[in-house]
């Protein structure tokens, strides 16, 4: 009897609470049911060594400035582990996953990247509005995003949108989305450069566009017009696909997924 190849998933909580339903989706988008969950929670010395500064002060989204403290910042990290651990190891083992928890103390970027070194495939969560501890820009995570083949960012809610977009006529790329779209009951949009042809893989009832620029603007805009829930580009050489990603992350409202 062979052994079960399981596939090592990073899940890295980047100011987001893990959702049961992007993990549900996890067996479409990777195209495996043998999954390994890794959580990781990541405490920021970069930040905590700015609350260490005096006079520190901080302002909400609402406006609200209050002093930032390294005592009042380790009280909210605490909390926020807390609470992330308990619905992580909730939902894996409903799901019935291996997994385990690992928390890690040092500069994000770099736990990140040792991290996803260890992986198949990376998996972010981050919320576009304030609800916890300081989101993070998408450059941040430029190293991340040079190094990891397969990474998934979730910007909060996921259940929103109703399509899927997928760029350029890569196979697997293209799989993956139809997947999802078909589990979701979702639009299936495949974006092409102007002239190439339908390929192959594309299902009957996906929505073929045409693109005349292959740029962060064009597939922003579409990604808009389309009310995509994920955009999923190729890890391929055909667009710089982590640099297209670190620009889009905070324009776009929907999820991102590089594929290798």
């Amino acid at each position: 009897m062979s052994e079960t190849i399981y596939t090592r998933v990073l899940i890295a909580f980047d100011c987001a609470h893990p959702s049961h339903e992007v993990l549900l989706q996890l067996p479409h988008l990777i195209g495996s049911e043998n999954l390994e969950l890794t959580g990781l929670y990541v405490e920021d010395e970069d930040l905590m060594r700015a609350a260490s500064l005096p006079g520190l002060r901080e302002i909400s989204l609402s406006g609200q400035e209050l002093d930032l403290t390294l005592e009042r910042l380790q009280e909210e990290m605490a909390a926020d582990l807390s609470g992330i651990r308990e619905a992580f190891e909730s939902i894996a083992r409903t799901m019935r996953l291996r997994y385990h928890f690992e928390v890690a103390r040092g500069r994000i970027t770099e736990a990140l990247c040792d991290a996803a070194q260890h992986s198949d495939f990376v998996l972010v969560t981050r919320t576009l509005r304030h609800s916890g501890l300081r989101p993070r820009m998408g450059q941040q995570f430029g190293p991340l995003l040079a190094q990891t083949k397969r990474i998934l960012f979730v910007n909060e809610p996921w259940a929103s949108g109703t399509a899927i977009v997928v760029v350029g006529d890569d196979a697997a790329t293209i799989d993956a989305g139809a997947r999802l779209a078909a589990a979701e009951a979702l639009k299936l949009v495949i974006a092409l450069p102007a002239g190439a042809e339908i390929p192959p893989a594309a299902p009957a009832a996906s929505i073929i566009v045409r693109l005349t620029r292959w740029n962060e603007d064009t597939i922003a805009d579409l990604c808009l017009a389309r009310d995509a829930r994920l955009l999923i580009l190729p890890g391929d050489e055909s667009l710089d696909a982590g640099a297209l990603l670190a620009g889009l992350m905070d324009r776009l409202p929907c999820s991102l997924l590089k594929l290798g």
